[in-house]
């Protein structure tokens, strides 16, 4: 009986120790990428961009498992060394890769409509924008040219007066 016990006491106890030397790799290895990417100069955010642009690439043709997909990024004193590790399930069908590749055509075309609209609307905006400056800039010429006038002919009546005066 007290083997029993033993034993079920080393099996609960390993499977604890276990995970804590998990958990200790892990911290270490996310320390390391951490201290890697300081080293080479690679951010956080440029790291998590370049690994979100490969699995949407690799995804196209073979079916990955993203959970396990690893990319890290090494640097010794003569090189940096860009590591992958990417569990493939399966090959894509051409099937498969051919309606991957069309629905990103129609995600990229829906993406240009939408920025053409909204160009189209920045246009006419600055076009109303540049109208209205156009119109005040003719209604001050237009006025400046009023003031010429109405000064021109003050003048005018002016010298018609004096002689009346002499």
């Amino acid at each position: 009986m007290k083997d029993i016990f033993s034993d079920l006491y080393d099996k609960v106890l390993s499977f604890f120790t276990s995970q804590n030397d998990d958990t200790k790799v892990v911290a270490k290895s996310r320390l390391k990428t951490v201290l890697m990417q300081d080293r080479v100069g690679f951010s956080e955010r440029a790291m998590q961009m370049l690994k979100d642009d490969m699995i949407d690439s690799i995804s196209r043709y073979l079916e990955i498992d993203v959970d396990s997909f690893d990319l890290s990024i090494d640097a010794t004193e003569n090189a940096t060394i860009l590591n992958l590790s990417i569990p493939v399930l399966r090959p894509k069908t051409d099937e498969e890769i051919d309606e991957a590749l069309s629905i990103q055509e129609k995600a990229k075309i829906e993406k240009t409509e939408e920025i053409v609209g909204e160009l189209k609307e920045l246009v006419k905006e600055k076009a109303q924008e540049l109208a209205g400056q156009m119109v005040e800039a003719e209604n001050e010429d237009l006025k400046e040219k009023t003031e010429e006038s109405s000064e021109e002919e003050n003048e005018e009546e002016n010298k018609e007066e004096k002689p009346k005066n002499k």
